[in-house]
């Protein structure tokens, strides 16, 4: 661990030096690396006073100065910057079960997010497992430096020292001075919360770092659990005389849970009761929380009737659905745990908030894991979902991810006419065929009365027996690409649009951690506003992957445009928050159509042949007897935000990753490797060739491919299908990923001429753009 001073500075501060302290501070965060003179400019002091605040922190080991290199005309200025080892933070959200423990730098970028069981025992023992989780992170972290402080979230009621002065859910922490021995054992700063405050506080930091909410703005959050409410007015926590404010469920029986009728009379109840208090405080803005076992259709109708109370005299606040889920509570804690470390450098008594960045690590961990008080004392049980798998082939595998606990699916069906298929119900999914019930047409295998259905078929069949699965009611989980030919597309959204049945489509790379860190870094405005995307596709793996069997014949994939490039499509519209409206495109079969040694690989699988060592490209053996799809392909984009966009594919490069590029108004962003052990940079400073840029973001999980990610697809599939919660892929994202290859794949077939992307019908746009709810 980095051995530079992290001592307080406030001693020898007066108040506005204090404030003059944090000022920099938050000045230096917003645009580091950075000049006294751009400092000065930016908070209204002197130079000499920037000068000497920047020399404190340095000796602080929190900031450092870089010389500039000769370049030869004049003398250019040294700049300040926030060192990598400047320390970090955790945030604590503590629940029975569970505890989630989260990092973040002092740049604000979250760093890590960890999941650990905690014991039903005495409080002592919980401290303990809480200690050595925490101590196993700082020694994780320890590039970059000393532990500054603690934020902690955790449910009953707690004191302004940091008491839990009551604990229902768990009675060994009533009493127990929790803060104080946290900052015992661990030597920083510690501050607790209770846990709805905290997530109060989450959600409004959340709205407040975009501009949604004033920095001193007002928020009422509302969890329908419990009817549990937390205040955070003029920006910050309300506790109460007795630390108790916003607790109406202690005289008010108007809980969600499994035995909650929800009916007329509870939902008016409920609006009433919400109304009431917001009549009162007058915020800005009312959030109302559900968790995942409960209705999401129960909150829009509380919604609904919050608004049907509305008068022409009544506050005009907003109210609407949570942002952050479970991740609320320790969000707010890391905004705390942030607050105490600038206050103890810094000495002002109220630091500037902070942008916190990096979120997505948060939310891809408690998708990986169960972490809630419904673990407990409010334990659901949820039928378990009768799952059904078409077509056993090399790709279903992953859908074993649909038996984990938190999904509590079980696979009782498989629709496969190969011969084979026994025994790939054994080598794909571990069970032996009189275990699962083995069908040949997709309407033996509705009869057996599955639940839900996931089709990993060849891309041309996706459309007819995806649509025949939504025709029966059965919700559909369908791997990329959606279809190979736009009326087929088309047609699989008009039947899930006609039928109400539930469609989700696979594009598991926007739960992969390396495009939602460029995504955070995006809409934290890190580069500005986004003008240019480029990505690099070096697909090493393509002989094996996709020219030795169907993927390699235009009959069955169209184009490797849509097996491969709709993945990036689809990431690269998501980055944007828009889609492609026009295309053009070259390339070319140049390098597999040489390879004469051919063979019908129908009785194997890609595992069979899969080999490293199969290498060069033209030494390729027993490739697929049609190839007529291009192994290189280039295609530029124009999307519907004015963003232009270009990506390159190429199946017989000697690696085998993903590179994007973003290019901002104010900076780029780069990923180098798109699993853990890579990186995304950030450059936003004017110079020549930087290659390590001037910020640098570690990709978490993801090792060796996408496995994380298709856990966390499967997780969310499951939850649209169990309770309606919004999700982040989308079959509309999904339809213009493959209208743009498609069109991208005729341009190029055509001389390269350009293409326009068809207009959707307008009433399917809305249906999916609002999650798939008639509106």
């Amino acid at each position: 661990m980095s051995k530079q001073r992290s001592g307080p500075l406030r001693s020898r501060r007066p108040k506005d030096r204090s404030d003059k302290a944090d000022a920099v501070l938050a000045a230096l965060r917003a645009s580091a690396p950075v000049t006294v003179s751009a400092l000065a400019g930016a908070t209204g002091y002197s130079r000499p006073t920037v000068t000497e605040i920047l020399s404190e922190f340095a000796a602080a080991g929190v900031t450092s100065e870089s010389e500039p290199e000769d370049q030869g005309v004049g003398r250019p200025a040294s700049t300040w910057d926030l060192r990598q080892d400047a320390g970090f933070v955790v945030g604590l959200d503590l629940l029975p079960p569970s505890g989630l423990i989260v990092a973040a730098d002092m740049r604000c970028h979250i760093l890590a997010a960890h999941l650990v069981p905690l014991p039903n025992a005495a409080a002592d023992e919980r401290l303990t497992a809480v200690i050595t989780a925490v101590r196993h992170l700082i020694a994780m972290l320890g590039d970059h430096g000393p532990l500054r402080a603690v934020g902690v979230s955790t449910t009953g009621r707690v004191s302004e020292d940091g008491t839990i002065l009551r604990a229902d859910l768990s009675p060994a922490w009533s009493g127990f001075p929790l803060a104080q021995r946290l900052r015992e054992e661990l030597g920083v700063p510690t501050v607790v919360d209770n846990d709805i405050n905290a997530a109060a506080l989450g959600e409004f930091h959340s709205r407040r770092q975009d501009g949604r909410i004033r920095p001193h703005g007002d928020l009422l959050f509302v969890q329908l659990r419990g009817l549990h409410t937390g205040l955070v007015l003029g920006g910050a926590i309300h506790r109460g005389h007795e630390f108790n404010a916003g607790e109406i469920a202690d005289f008010l029986d108007l809980r969600l849970d499994e035995h909650t009728r929800v009916n007329d009379a509870w939902i008016s109840r409920v609006a009433l009761t919400i109304a009431s208090v917001g009549a009162v405080v007058d915020p800005d803005a009312i959030v109302l929380s559900t968790p995942p076992e409960s209705s999401r259709t129960a909150v829009c109708q509380v919604l609904q009737a919050l608004s049907s109370l509305k008068t022409p005299s009544s506050p005009s606040f907003a109210a609407e659905v949570s942002e952050l889920g479970w991740a609320a509570s320790v969000v707010g804690a890391l905004h705390r745990a942030l607050a105490t470390a600038d206050q103890a450098l810094t000495g002002s008594t109220r630091p500037r908030p902070v942008t916190l960045t990096g979120t997505s690590v948060i939310q891809s961990r408690l998708e990986k894991g169960q972490h809630s008080t419904m673990s407990t004392n409010h334990q659901v049980t949820t039928r378990t979902l009768r799952v059904g798998v078409v077509g056993v082939g090399a790709r279903s595998s992953f859908t074993l991810a649909a038996e984990l606990p938190q999904n509590n699916g079980r696979i009782v069906a498989v629709c496969d006419p190969h011969p084979l298929v026994a025994e790939r119900v054994r080598s794909r999914l571990g069970r032996e065929s009189e275990d699962v019930v083995i069908t040949s047409t997709i309407e033996e295998l509705i009869a057996t009365g599955i639940d839900v259905a996931f089709v990993t078929t060849p891309d041309d069949t996706h459309a007819d027996i995806t649509c025949a699965l939504l025709e029966a009611g059965v919700p559909v989980y369908l791997e990329k690409p959606l279809a190979t030919d736009l009326d087929a597309a088309t047609g699989i959204l008009e039947t899930a649009y006609r039928t109400g049945t539930r469609l989700y489509v696979g594009h598991n790379m926007r739960h992969m951690n390396v495009v939602r860190t460029m995504r955070d870094l995006i809409r934290a405005g890190r580069i500005g506003e986004v003008k240019a995307i480029w990505c690099r596709h070096f697909v090493g793996h393509g002989g094996d992957y996709y020219f030795k069997d169907w993927h390699a014949d235009r009959h069955h994939s169209n184009t490797l445009l849509l097996q491969k490039a709709a993945h990036d499509i689809d990431v690269m519209h998501w980055l944007a928050d828009a889609h492609t409206t026009e295309v053009v495109a070259m390339g070319g079969l140049t390098v597999y159509d040489k390879v004469t040694d051919r063979r019908d690989n129908s009785d194997r699988l890609m595992g069979d042949w899969f080999d490293e060592n199969n290498w060069p490209p033209l030494e390729q053996t027993d490739l697929n007897p049609v190839i007529d799809v291009e192994d290189l392909s280039m295609v530029l984009m124009r999307m519907s935000s004015g963003v232009h966009a270009s990506y390159q594919q190429c199946h017989y490069t000697p690696d085998y990753w993903r590179n994007y590029t973003v290019i901002g108004t104010e900076g780029r962003i780069e990923n180098f490797g798109d699993g853990e052990g890579g990186v995304i940079r950030l450059w936003n400073r004017r110079s020549d060739y930087r290659a390590e840029g001037d910020e640098t973001f570690p990709i978490l999980g993801d090792a060796g491919g996408h496995g994380d990610a298709d856990v966390l697809t499967i997780t969310e599939f499951v939850s649209f299908v169990r309770h309606g919660i919004v999700t982040d892929t989308s079959p509309l994202g999904a339809w213009y990923a493959v209208a743009a290859g498609i069109q991208a794949a005729e341009s190029l077939r055509d001389g390269s001429t350009p293409r326009s992307v068809p207009e959707l019908d307008p009433e399917l746009v809305t249906y999916f753009t609002h999650n798939q709810n008639r509106v």
